[in-house]
């Protein structure tokens, strides 16, 4: 999953509860003792019409409501119409506290996530977000104030998710309204999550539910976690960079480490566990200084193998329930594709799944085959197409990292991936070129490829762990 669309009004400032019912439920306590059906025709009226009756660009939510609710009152008791601060400042106080409860969570899914924000507005939803400090939290705001498209019509659905750049399949709606939100996603294959009383029926079986947007996390995927291989000693990198470790080899101005800590971020991670050689500690401090926003624990350890390395980082991160992602440090991966990787495997339901390349530049490549289902069929010699390869980037369950075998059990990590594809169901995912850093020779090519990738880097503070793992043999 790439990004989340959210409603606003029902679904952010509060939980499930539409304006017109919180607004009635308001004047009730306040004793104005509006009928219901009157109530109703002068709030509709008023909301249909905020628009063209003043102008609203820029202003802030107050103003807004102030706005709105003094048009009901002026249309149901003018002699009222001065206790509008009074509905006003209780409508905020509810919509702020809402506001309070739900910014930790929308926090920490825009550190996964894309989100957006999809709502039938009056025009000026950017102004109110920002006013109330929840517009960075949003990659793109679409108003149909703005726009001239109200929800369920897919196009405004449609363009937030092209805005996000991503697509209906890899997204999913939070909203209060069946009708408008749960309808609208369903028009376009996306996956909806109804806010609100969970007794009230959903639109569909494949719909969730949750009683706010502060239990959201409950129901999405746990988020994913990676592991990064760099206890090699790059002996072949020596020659071209002497006193250089290997993760810390620049390549286009970074360090060879960051480039796939950053594709990594784009698949939704933010939780690394990374293996480094005793001669490792400069590697640490440089990642922690690069990406400080992220959880970092680092093992250190002189592995004898691949497969011991793999072993102790897939154990590692198995710690914890949830799948994982395992890469090697010279594995030059898209953004995109890393995504796009981590998506697929997911969707595909098995307990693993390797990324596969037809660019092969390896003097020893693992070649794979795979049927027409996506499951590996052979590794190794027992391939028979020799079409695609392994490229260093792998899925995990934690259920498989905890089943594996003792470290003594293989030699190389290539025989225990083989053994796998041989006892259990494995995906296969072939993503657009990559490239492996390993010889002088692979510098300037890795340059080349690298220099369209997207560079962001962290800048809060992170969180650190460090392991020296006497025995991990277990």
């Amino acid at each position: 999953m790439d990004g989340i669309l959210f409603d606003y009004g029902g679904t952010l400032d509060s939980d499930g509860v539409a304006w017109i019912d919180r607004f009635f439920r308001i004047t009730q306590n306040l004793g104005m003792g509006f009928p219901r059906p009157r109530f109703a025709r002068a709030f509709y009226d008023s909301d249909d019409n905020l628009p063209t009756r003043f102008a609203l660009k820029g202003l802030s939510l107050e103003k807004t409501l102030t706005l709105q609710v003094n048009g009901v009152l002026q249309a149901l008791a003018p002699e009222r119409a001065a206790e509008t601060h009074h509905v006003v400042d209780r409508f905020l106080a509810e919509s702020r506290a809402a506001f309070q409860r739900n910014r930790p969570v929308l926090e920490r899914l825009a550190a996964r996530y894309r989100l957006g924000l999809v709502s039938n507005f009056y025009g000026n939803l950017e102004s109110v977000l920002a006013s109330e400090g929840l517009r960075g939290l949003f990659s793109t705001v679409v108003d149909s104030g703005v726009i001239g498209v109200t929800k369920p019509e897919p196009a405004i659905f449609q363009k937030a998710l092209t805005d996000m750049g991503i697509t209906a399949e890899d997204a999913v709606m939070v909203g209060d309204s069946v009708p408008r939100d749960m309808r609208g996603a369903e028009s376009l294959g996306m996956r909806h999550i109804l806010v609100g009383n969970l007794s009230q029926p959903a639109c569909c079986p494949k719909a969730l539910k949750v009683a706010s947007v502060a239990n959201l996390e409950s129901v999405l995927p746990a988020p994913l976690r990676a592991g990064i291989i760099a206890a090699g000693d790059g002996s072949r990198l020596k020659s071209s960079h002497p006193g250089t470790i290997k993760p810390l080899v620049p390549i286009h101005g970074r360090p060879l480490c960051h480039w796939i800590v950053s594709s990594l971020c784009e698949a939704g991670v933010q939780d690394f566990t990374i293996l480094l050689n005793s001669r490792g500690r400069r590697a640490q401090e440089n990642l922690l200084a690069a990406f400080p926003r992220l959880r970092w624990t680092f093992l250190s350890r002189d592995t004898a193998s691949s497969w011991e390395s793999f072993r102790l980082v897939a154990r590692s991160l198995a710690e914890m329930d949830g799948d994982c992602l395992i890469s090697t440090v010279d594995a030059l991966v898209p953004p995109t594709e890393a995504r796009r990787f981590a998506n697929a495997a997911r969707r595909a339901g098995t307990p693993a799944a390797l990324a596969l390349t037809s660019f092969i530049d390896d003097e020893n490549p693992l070649w794979a085959d795979f049927g027409p289902d996506g499951l590996v069929t052979a590794l190794g010699p027992d391939a028979r197409t020799r079409q695609h390869a392994t490229c260093g980037l792998y899925y995990l369950t934690a259920a498989v990292a905890r089943a594996m075998p003792p470290a003594q059990a293989h030699c190389k990590l290539r025989e225990y991936l083989q053994s796998l594809v041989a006892q259990s169901a494995v995906s296969g995912i072939v993503l657009d070129k990559t490239l492996d850093v390993d010889r002088p020779e692979d510098i300037r090519q890795a340059e080349d490829f690298v220099a369209a990738f997207p560079c962001g880097i962290g800048s809060s503070s992170g969180t650190v762990r460090t392991k020296f793992p006497a025995d991990c043999r277990s």
